[in-house]
């Protein structure tokens, strides 16, 4: 048998089912390769190791006295969940030195659903300070780093679940993206996410909260090693039904794809791989059309100045550990050694706060410009078509990467103010030997379309490889 930290969970859920490995054997499997590669990760910052053996122990005389008959989707499957999602009884930071010492009282929504449905939390991992950064790194517990290169960022702000994934220390983890936050990760440390449709799953106990003019803009969002555990884990988290993702064909569909229109032109490894994926769909008989004026440069900014305008107060805020924080202040105290918000999280806001200035100076910060780009880009999907673009402008960055965001934009923001669901795939790797990966985007509700398309550029790319 495949070693078990290879397998995808929808593998590992089967195998229990088929009485050939023990939830017991499963989780302690997943523990000693946690153990292993996290001490050069830094990804799980608070372990669960000792209640997820109780609690493996308790699956396996439930499977020895009731048998396989009417097991939940994720019986016995270990997973690992980002600090933002508060599980009862844990530490749960949210990367805040303001919450180091904080207990949550109750699990999440999303949380609460997965252990519904069988999963076994193994541990919980890094992000930057409340989730506001594509570099995990908090003054709590330091930086992630990539699990295939060290020196390389593992994105943010779910990159510890990225870099665990990656490295096998577990097969399928719950994060969120407000920013490309599932999406970045994943393309960075070679794995699978999606970005769900806006409400879709739900976000209750997330830290932070978004305020309700924003409302959907953060998603829930499942980060695995296979394209078949982000749907196993749709079935799990989603408010509505999920359609059968292998009964849904590629031939005749439409695949838009949109490259060069941020801010810098795309490396062009990037842009091989892009065309790669392309030339897959077009093969599998998708129809495959390019899109030189797709308007997503002018929704980045809509985004940016719509955060400034409604989410900046309450973010400030939640950095703060209850009040406003002061710029200086923090910089001064970051300066003596004292600092209560990390630098690169510092940095991100101020990027984004200037950027979004500039976006109100064009206004462009308004919802009425949102729905009209919106209407655009629906109108290039069509019915049942995708999206197919980059993640990140660049190759897999170095660490402290996020001090050139403001010229060197991921392609994810927009996706989040559209609410459109959007599913990353690995399709190889560059020179250096890190992941290249794509982005599919699907219209609103068609997370099941997107999933579709990434899984045949899974098959025919191989997908996620283990990062030892």
């Amino acid at each position: 048998m495949t070693n078990l930290f290879e397998m995808s969970a929808s593998q590992i859920a089967t195998a229990i089912r088929q009485r050939v490995v023990g939830p017991v054997e499963v989780v302690a499997a997943h523990i000693g390769r946690m153990e292993k590669v996290d001490r050069r990760l830094n990804a799980v910052v608070t372990p669960t190791f000792e209640r997820a053996r109780d609690e493996a122990r308790r699956a396996q005389r439930m499977l020895d006295e009731h048998g396989e008959d009417d097991l939940p989707p994720l019986f016995g499957v270990p997973i690992t969940v980002k600090d933002c999602w508060p599980v009862a009884g844990v530490r749960t930071t949210g990367g805040s030195w303001y919450l180091r010492d904080h207990i949550a009282d109750e699990d999440a929504e999303p949380v609460r659903l997965l252990r519904r449905a069988g999963a076994i939390i193994l541990g919980k991992t890094n992000m930057p300070d409340m989730c506001w950064s594509g570099e995990t790194h908090n003054l709590l517990f330091g930086r992630t780093h990539n699990p295939h290169r060290r020196g390389f960022t593992a994105g943010g702000s779910s990159g510890g679940e990225g870099a665990i994934i990656a490295a096998g220390g577990s097969p399928l983890g719950l994060g969120s993206d407000a920013a490309g936050s599932v999406r970045i990760p994943s393309a960075a440390n070679g794995c699978t996410a999606l970005k769900p449709t806006a409400g879709r799953i739900p976000t209750g106990g997330h830290l932070p909260q978004f305020p309700p003019q924003l409302d959907g803009w953060n998603t829930a969002g499942p980060l695995a090693r296979r394209i078949e555990d982000l749907t196993l884990a749709l079935r799990v988290l989603s408010k509505t039904p999920v359609r059968d993702v292998g009964s849904i064909g590629l031939s005749g569909r439409s695949c838009t794809v949109s490259l060069n229109r941020l801010l810098l032109p795309v490396h062009g490894e990037v842009v091989r791989a892009v065309d790669l994926a392309a030339e897959t769909l077009r093969e599998a008989g998708m129809e495959v059309v390019p899109a030189d004026d797709l308007s997503l440069k002018e929704l980045a900014y809509i985004y940016v100045g719509l955060i400034r305008r409604y989410g900046h107060p309450a973010l400030r805020t939640a950095l703060g550990g209850g009040r406003p924080y002061r710029l200086w202040r923090e910089v001064v105290r970051n300066l003596a050694g004292r600092g209560r918000i990390s630098p690169h999280v510092l940095g991100f806001v101020c990027s984004l706060d200037l950027l979004g200035l500039a976006s109100q100076m064009r206004g462009l910060a308004s919802f009425e410009r949102l729905a009209h780009y919106r209407n655009q880009t629906l109108e290039y999907l069509g019915n049942g078509g995708v999206l197919l673009c980059p993640v990140l402008t660049t190759r897999v960055p170095r660490h402290h990467w996020i001090w050139t965001v403001a010229v060197r934009p991921p392609y994810t923001t927009m996706f989040n103010a559209m609410g459109l669901p959007a599913a990353v795939v690995p399709v190889g790797s560059d020179r250096r030997g890190l992941p290249l990966a794509v982005q599919v985007v699907a219209g609103p509700g068609e997370d099941e379309v997107a999933l579709a398309v990434a899984a045949e550029l899974e098959r025919a790319h191989g997908g996620w490889r283990l990062a030892n």
